[in-house]
């Protein structure tokens, strides 16, 4: 039985200190990462494939479709739900799963009002779009069939996991020239609301397209205006995309992937102005075709990139203000994208390629080795990845969007490990509050000894969303000091946190 688990633990708010970035006190070398995490064992993690049990599998042959997947909390229940898109050959109706117990998951998009039968889906996002604390959805539709044309669609969360369509009333376009592949939502001009991005599927002549990537600016209150020059419109044939500050310089950026060319990186000058740069710049020299994920996989405090196409994987070390430097390729992957989430709760995180039968665990200094074999089942074309705790047993789990077959769902028991899972809640009330960066050090260490590095955003890989509450593997650590900052510089700190427990961190006004 699921423990219960209230909205908002009984305990009083931490007061924000007044620091920006706080550079010199998250400042840490490589070298000091690996050598902090040596004494900190984890458990094994053993995978069961659970998607019949689970009730998440969703069409079977030849009518499947799954492309994005994501996972939310929309009811408040803090059970992540699970929500997929749909497309094939035939308009088809994206899928909501509501998390029951963990075990159990009961389809329920149509009563939810978040079927989206227009058309056919690729990307979506859970983002609380007007901050009130409870995750909307944005839907980007691909593409137009006969009855059912295109339109990306805006679903506004009545607080208890009912959806609204408000598109129109928001002022995004009902019609559209072009599919919208993948989507995201990012707060461009660090003004405390989410922004809208879409990046364009085209693969016609016109150079320059006709359409573009699409960038809608929050208004608050449910408006959105059109952004239409600028680099932001820039990325043919996009597909998955990644809100990240993969430079570390305080605000968001973009990065796009492109299946007829160069890795489309928008940088971020801090006022929502983005430049276009040449990924060759920052030491990008391979494409992504289907997406990018990005973590932290040496804890040294900076993002490293995982980019995807072809069945490879990419693997990008950061060394700093976000210059690249090649690390190795993963061959003959299957599926999409390949996704970052610490199995084994050792404080590092691995590895995970859609549809693969094995897992890639991190040893400790960003350098993967083959893990445990995973029960895919008979899967066939798996695109996203996303992970969450589903059952909110301290370990995380998965689940896998097939086009070809019915979707996956694989739930991960791990033999040991403390851990701790952070809610985040922005100063404006926004849940999730994208942009923001968590760090966790060992308890009476901060600024020393850094135990994981987590970015919490609208969107991951190829058309995946992990679960916005974050989890943190702590090995044998009992007690660790949690810094979260915000986009807007307001930062919290949480000192001797006690290991194995759900906490928010809120930095919202106290009512």
């Amino acid at each position: 039985m699921t423990p219960e688990l209230p909205r908002n633990p009984p305990e009083s708010k931490w007061k924000a200190i007044g620091m920006r970035h706080l550079p010199q006190l998250f400042c840490l070398s490589v070298c000091v990462a690996c050598f902090a995490q040596q004494d900190i064992v984890g458990g094994e993690p053993h995978f069961t494939n659970i998607t019949n049990l689970a009730g998440t599998g969703g069409p079977t042959s030849p009518h499947t479709g799954g492309h994005g997947v994501l996972f939310a909390d929309v009811n408040a229940d803090r059970l992540p739900d699970l929500y997929i898109t749909m497309i094939f050959r035939q308009p088809m109706a994206d899928l909501f799963f509501r998390n029951i117990d963990g075990r159990l998951f009961i389809e329920d998009g149509k009563r939810r009002g978040i079927a989206d039968f227009d058309g056919g889906s690729h990307g979506a996002c859970f983002a609380d779009l007007d901050n009130d604390g409870d995750f909307d959805l944005f839907n980007g539709t691909t593409w137009d069939y006969p009855r059912h044309p295109a339109h990306n669609n805006l679903f506004r969360n009545d607080g208890i996991g009912h959806f609204t369509e408000l598109s129109s009333q928001a002022g995004i376009p009902r019609e559209r020239r072009w599919p919208t592949r993948g989507v995201l939502t990012f707060d461009m001009d660090q003004d405390g609301n989410l922004d809208l991005f879409c990046v364009t599927n085209y693969l016609g002549s016109e150079d320059p397209p006709a359409e573009r990537n699409e960038i809608y600016r929050n208004n608050s209150n449910w408006n959105f205006s059109s952004i239409t020059d600028g680099p932001l419109s820039t990325a043919p044939c996009g597909q998955g995309a990644i809100d990240t500050d993969f430079d570390g310089d305080g605000d968001i950026d973009i990065i796009a992937a492109n299946r007829t060319g160069q890795v489309n990186i928008l940088k971020n000058d801090g006022l929502g102005n983005m430049v276009l740069l040449d990924a060759s710049a920052i030491g990008i020299r391979h494409r992504a075709g289907d997406g990018i994920s990005m973590a932290d996989i040496d804890n040294d405090g900076d993002l490293d990139a995982l980019f995807a196409s072809d069945d490879q994987g990419h693997l990008y070390v950061n060394q700093g203000a976000g210059i690249f430097s090649f690390q190795r390729t993963f061959k003959e992957t299957n599926g999409y994208m390949g996704g970052f989430a610490d199995l084994d709760n050792d404080s590092d995180l691995d590895l995970v390629f859609a549809g693969d039968e094995v897992c890639w665990l991190n040893a400790g200094n960003g350098r993967f080795q083959p893990g445990p074999a995973i029960p895919v089942g008979k899967i066939d074309d798996p695109r996203g990845i996303a992970f969450a705790d589903i059952d909110n047993d301290g370990d995380m789990d998965f689940a896998i969007a097939c086009k070809r077959s019915q979707n996956a769902l694989i739930r991960n028991n791990c033999s040991t490990g403390n851990w701790l899972k952070v809610e985040l809640i922005s100063p404006q009330g926004q849940i999730g509050a994208f942009g923001a960066v968590t760090r966790v050090y060992r308890a009476g260490k901060i600024g020393e000894q850094l135990i994981g590095y987590r970015e919490s955003r609208s969107n991951n890989g190829y058309l995946g969303q992990d679960d916005p509450v974050l989890h943190f593997g702590l090995g044998t650590l009992a007690t660790v000091d949690v810094v979260t900052t915000f986009l807007d510089g307001t930062t919290i700190q949480r000192r001797g946190v006690v290991a194995n427990q759900f906490i928010t961190v809120d930095a919202s006004p106290i009512k």
